[in-house]
């Protein structure tokens, strides 16, 4: 190193130490103004949200108290008069308010819908059928009540594929017992009809409702606020839903704190330039070995196909000339039928090895250029099952057992290479890693989405490597070692998966491998099967 270069490295110290340590006090004094910031803001969310939580259970005590006084009324002109919920003549407190309407006598008996008349009561004994469950718990708690806080009632819920629902029980007039099932979507409307009317309240913050499934029933305003500042689950019955208060990501106001942020700005942005050259420079080279590898690969392969159809080619002429001679002329003996047969089997097996690397090979070669993928009519079990027979040589003396779950026997369009190609590179992976265990594949349709499973029960990967393994050239101590392949294969099923709009991914079993694959299918409508 000459005096020139010890002087730039000296000149760099000098002015980067101090840089350092300003940045340091900013991040610090930053730090400690978020912290203040955050607690104040949390702590005013909070109290925001319970007081909206408080006036929305003051609005369902209302809510409740409506209903009652009418439902008892209705039912005073007869236990058939409940029927008005389906026959849209009740009060306009219960028109398509309620789904169903439940009465008991005081001894337990069900009054309405009455049991001898199922037969013109089909839609409401079914739907006494869907909350029977929840109505008993409803009715069990309220009787557990002291006669005189019976009449103030109980809250239940019951669960259906939209969501939640609520039910409420309570002692009326006569010591008669009623349940009323809310219908969830007026009860959603009536709330946020509600919340509309307070909504003046909060124009300062963005609030909203949500479900369990995060599905946003109710907000103020629209906005792209992407932190929540607080939440707050409501209170029974209605504990199935939460409110939450959001806002943007916090930053500090340049007007209300100077100084820190004068003492960050210099530092940050010379890393930030520091950082950004020299990833550039190494994601440069790092493309670059890639395009180069690629290119190699793709080389490789074209080398490879005029040897690989000529042993394919010559391995079918012996199993033909075997055929014939064993069938008309008898000139081989069993021993030598079986020698030959053997050897066969061999080059036939090792031709399809080596095919499949060069597919592998020419697929990642195409890089961010893939070809467009072509869906034909077929069965996916049926593509599975010949697929593992064509491999069945390469396995038969590194695998156990290939067991099946299929459930795709339905014919479909779908891209078959493509299916081939992956479920032949994960069994290969698992010949390699699994030798001498089992296989078990499974397939399903879910919608328009196949999903194709193979499980082993090898040594599984290590933890924190269930992507790494599908990058391209990604190869174990093992591979290396035999030089098995190029390491594409796990890259080439994430390539396909992609490119016909599904995914892989990998899961330890324990013991062994889990690999999930989904892949895009079409059905097959009318015009198609008339072809």
């Amino acid at each position: 190193m000459n005096q020139r270069h010890k002087l730039g490295y000296l000149l760099t110290a000098l002015v980067a130490l101090p840089i350092f340590a300003l940045g340091l006090v900013g991040l610090h004094a930053l730090n400690s103004d978020l912290k203040t910031y955050q607690l104040q803001e949390s702590n005013a969310a909070t109290l925001e949200l319970a007081r909206l939580d408080n006036k929305i259970n003051n609005y369902l005590i209302n809510y409740k108290n409506s209903f009652k006084r009418d439902i008892e009324s209705v039912h005073e002109q007869g236990a058939w008069a409940l029927r008005c919920t389906f026959q849209e003549s009740c009060p306009q407190t219960l028109n398509n308010r309620f789904i169903l309407i439940v009465s008991f006598d005081q001894f337990g008996d069900q009054i309405y819908p009455p049991r001898e008349t199922t037969s013109q009561l089909y839609s409401e004994m079914g739907k006494l059928k869907q909350i029977s469950a929840s109505l008993s718990t409803a009715k069990e708690n309220l009787s557990r009540l002291p006669l005189l806080h019976r009449k103030n009632g109980v809250w239940s819920n019951y669960l259906t594929p939209k969501g939640h629902h609520l039910l409420y029980c309570w002692l009326g007039k006569k010591n008669i017992t009623y349940c009323a099932a809310s219908d969830r979507e007026t009860l959603i409307n009536d709330l946020q009809v509600f919340l509309a009317t307070i909504a003046n309240e909060h124009t300062a913050n963005h609030i909203r409702l949500v479900d369990i499934q995060y599905n946003i029933l109710w907000q103020n305003k629209d906005s792209f606020a992407n932190l929540i500042s607080a939440q707050r689950q409501l209170s029974n019955p209605l504990y199935f839903w939460r409110l939450e208060r959001l806002q943007n990501t916090v930053t500090v106001s340049s007007t209300k704190y100077p100084l820190t942020l004068a003492a960050l700005t210099l530092p940050i942005a010379s890393l930030l330039t520091f950082l950004a050259f020299t990833l550039f420079r190494d994601q440069k080279k790092v493309l670059a070995e890639a395009n180069d590898r690629a290119n190699f690969a793709a080389s490789i392969s074209h080398e490879l196909r005029t040897p690989l159809t000529n042993l394919q080619l010559y391995a079918d002429l012996i199993r033909n000339k075997i055929s014939k001679g064993t069938e008309k002329q008898q000139k081989l003996s069993t021993e030598s039928t079986k020698e030959i047969t053997k050897y066969t089997e061999i080059i036939a097996s090792e031709t399809t090895r080596l095919s499949e690397m060069v597919n592998n090979a020419l697929t990642i070669s195409k890089g961010n250029h893939p070809t467009v993928r072509k869906k034909i009519k077929a069965i996916p079990d049926h593509i599975i099952e010949e697929t593992v027979t064509r491999l069945t040589p390469l396995l038969k003396d590194q695998i156990h057992n290939v067991s099946f779950n299929l459930q795709t026997p339905t014919e479909v369009k779908i891209d078959r290479s493509a299916l081939e190609q992956i479920l032949v590179n994960l069994l290969d992976n698992a010949r390699k890693y699994a030798a001498g265990n089992n296989i078990r594949i499974s397939s399903k349709l879910e919608g328009q989405m196949l999903t194709l499973i193979v499980r082993d029960w090898g040594p599984s990967f290590s933890k924190g490597t269930s992507r790494s393994i599908f990058m391209p050239f990604s190869q174990s101590p093992k591979d290396e070692a035999k030089n098995d392949g190029f390491g594409l294969g796990l890259a080439v099923c994430e390539q396909l998966a992609k490119e016909n709009e599904g995914d892989v991914k990998a899961e330890q079993a324990n013991p062994g491998a889990r690999f999930i694959v989904t892949l895009k299918i079409d059905p097959i409508n009318q015009k198609d099967k008339n072809k």
